[in-house]
């Protein structure tokens, strides 16, 4: 599932979402006071249950010790690309060795990846409608945001992978400059870049591109519209406008509380439907990609004046400084049209990257990748080593355990004493999104919409006119050509769309997940009541991506917060979506930050960002 906006989700609910302790004032400070006491106990805890910690239950399975290992070992729980990640940048900054178990990784499935995958359909697909080559569904992201220093390490990953052949560059609104992609007719992805909808009641209606387009059409409402809040924020200079005891609210009531009530059910429900397939009714606004105006706020008592503010300043030192380096490190000409464009894909797919990635790893002496090879659980002993065991055997001796597993699939692996002691990996549910692929061949454009990313349905709109619960359509042949290499005879083209559905609403009514056959059935109806194409397509692809997305609810920085100074006793640190952002370039930079915190420090949490202290 990607975001329409440019960036990167993966593509669940087990119940009802489960909200935590948090809204009035006497229960926040009920939780501040926890925290500080759980805080002051911890590291007794710790050392009064190391024994506990450490206990090896009987296996039937084979044990393998690292005896002869060198200095350091590790074991990467999950092969998706937060664990490849990690995996490549510990291999690339530690020293080399014959040893193959220095690094190794376990995945579960016989691919690696994780969400990120990439379905090539060939020719006997196209045959019949007079077509060669082969054609790419993309079941999990398809295209990602080059924003901001982890949007740099991103492409400077691509870049040490020699991938660049491969990327294609979707421009923002200036005119496509590179010849070869004008000779190609790519010359519409400057529209396509520009052009999200929104499904309304009167039709569709363009999104805003950005957060601070989103604030500029907000301001530029008629001034009978403005709420008082907007209009407070104008007025005042001094005064702060929040109560500083509320750390985090949702993101429905931080947008009702600036800026009114209908501007959140119906444009920003569906951009949180569109990155998260979640409720903002229930998601954390301090761990969204609201947050910086939330931040605004809290820092300077209200938006413009914040906006104002802090584009006077630096920002922190140690980004700006990475941020100014990786700037240099990709400041090649052929290369700035991609550090400067809307979005970038690859051909073939994002799956691409993981092949990469594999092969890379699978030429390194010091790292071992095993593929169907599920963990069952993980002794963390607080200060010697740890053991894996898995379906095919037991790992002992490990010196630092990265998990880049689901955090409540983590927590199912742990023994008795750490699980009860982490319980907070398990508050933040996960959602289950159906996703269909649809290919369609036409002598013309059966596209009625000019050409875009493609639309966002609200949560404004009700069962009425939304009956399957569809999240979004993406418009893949507009939003990312050049994937696949297909030639057609008879000037047919080929149009290629996807249809999200489920989500939260799979969650509040767990048994309402359709089966393969139905959600294709959803997917097609949906397609031809909302924009017209009454043709059928003549390929599809239907996948249900249970727990695909992890739920930031409300108060999820201070439970990470929580979590981080509870595992700086132990020799494991945790990477991946479930923790400090769901996109791609999240991913990447919290997998860089770890293995670098790691080779510098000997320890780390993953979770340093989190840490209040720093």
């Amino acid at each position: 599932m990607s975001r329409l906006g440019g960036g990167v989700s993966p593509v669940g609910g087990d119940g009802m979402l489960s909200k935590p302790i948090t809204g009035g004032k006497s229960a926040k400070m009920t939780d501040i006071i926890r925290t500080t006491k759980l805080s002051r106990t911890l590291t007794k805890r710790y050392i009064d249950n190391r024994r506990l910690l450490s206990i090896s239950s009987i296996s039937r399975h084979p044990i393998y010790k690292n005896e002869n290992s060198p200095s350091r070992s590790f074991g990467i729980l999950g092969g998706g690309l937060a664990g490849l990640t990690s995996a490549y940048y510990l291999s690339k900054h530690l020293p080399q060795s014959n040893n193959p178990r220095q690094i190794t990784v376990w995945e579960k499935e016989n691919r690696f990846g994780g969400w990120v995958q990439s379905s090539r359909i060939g020719d006997d697909n196209l045959a019949e409608k007079n077509g060669t080559g082969s054609f790419v569904f993309e079941s999990g992201p398809r295209s990602v945001r080059p924003k901001g220093l982890a949007g740099l390490i991103s492409l400077e990953l691509i870049k040490d992978l020699k991938l660049l052949d491969s990327v294609i560059v979707i421009p923002k609104t200036h005119p496509v400059k590179n010849k070869s992609l004008i000779q190609l007719g790519f010359g519409f992805l400057t529209q396509s870049a520009q052009n999200r909808y929104i499904y309304t009641k009167k039709g569709l209606q363009k999104l805003p591109s950005s957060i601070l387009s989103l604030i500029k059409t907000i301001y530029k409402r008629p001034i009978s519209l403005i709420p008082k809040s907007i209009l407070k924020d104008l007025i005042r200079t001094n005064e702060k406008s929040r109560n500083q005891i509320i750390e985090d609210e949702s993101i429905q009531e931080f947008i009702s509380r600036r800026f009114g009530e209908g501007i959140g059910e119906e444009l920003i429900s569906g951009m949180v439907h569109g990155i998260y397939a979640g409720d903002y009714r229930d998601l954390s606004v301090r761990s969204s990609l609201f947050k910086p105006i939330w931040e605004l706020e809290r820092r300077y008592g209200g938006v413009l004046k914040g906006l104002r503010i802090d584009n006077q300043k630096q920002g922190d030192s140690n980004d700006k400084q990475e941020e100014e380096r990786l700037r240099k490190t990709l400041n090649d000409q052929s290369l700035q049209d991609l550090v400067n464009c809307s979005v970038w894909g690859l051909k073939g797919g994002l799956e691409t990257l993981i092949i990469a990635l594999r092969k890379w790893l699978q030429d390194r002496p010091n790292v071992i990748l095993k593929s169907a090879e599920s963990v069952e659980s993980i002794d963390v002993s607080p200060d010697g080593h740890s053991k894996v065991t898995t379906s095919l055997g037991v790992y002992e001796q490990i010196d630092h355990l990265i998990s880049a597993l689901p955090p409540r699939v983590l927590h199912s692996c742990l023994s008795p004493t750490l699980s009860k002691q982490l319980e907070v990996l398990t508050v933040n549910p996960s959602v289950t999104v159906g996703v269909v692929n649809l290919a369609y061949r036409s002598t013309r454009r059966i596209n009625p919409i000019p050409p875009a990313f493609g639309y966002l349905i609200p949560a404004s709109i009700g069962a009425d006119l939304n009956p399957n619960r569809v999240l979004g359509v993406v418009f893949d042949s507009d939003m990312m050509p050049g994937v696949e290499e297909i030639k057609s005879e008879g000037g047919d083209e080929l149009t290629k769309l996807t249809v999200m559905l489920g989500g939260h609403y799979y969650s509040k009514q767990i048994d309402s997940i359709p089966t393969i056959d139905r959600l294709t059935q959803q997917a097609t109806e949906t397609i031809r009541e909302q924009l017209g194409i009454t043709q059928d397509p003549f390929f599809t692809q239907a996948q249900i991506q249970k727990d695909c997305i992890p739920q930031y609810l409300v108060g999820h920085h201070q439970r990470m917060s929580e979590l981080h100074h509870q595992l700086k006793p132990l020799n494991l640190s945790l990477v991946g979506s479930g923790y400090s952002g769901v996109g791609l370039n999240d991913v990447v930079k919290s997998s860089k930050d770890n293995a670098v915190n790691l080779i510098k420090n000997d320890r780390s949490t993953g979770l340093e960002n989190f840490d209040s202290s720093c």
